[in-house]
């Protein structure tokens, strides 16, 4: 559990990771949808996949993005603190 309170952290400790979360837990996938749905930049976009894909939270598919298990538990983690 402390691994998940880390990522949790990782995540909302920085609103546009929070973003990319929420995007991709509603189905956002390519770049494009994840720029869309978040708002953010494409540079900076992929700046913040790359980081999150380190910490094991997305990882890159065919199509784009998705969350890992580890990911889609860290959006229903921040879900339920708001």
């Amino acid at each position: 559990m402390a691994e998940a309170e880390e990522l949790v952290g990782f995540v909302s400790g920085n609103v546009r990771r929070r973003q990319v979360v929420e995007a991709l837990s509603k189905g956002g996938e390519t770049v494009e949808q994840l720029e869309k749905l978040s708002r953010i930049p494409r540079l900076m976009l992929n700046n913040i996949l790359t980081d999150m894909e380190g910490k094991n939270i997305v990882r890159k598919t065919k199509a784009g993005f998705t969350l890992t298990p580890e990911g889609e538990n860290v959006a229903r983690l921040l879900k339920s603190m708001h």
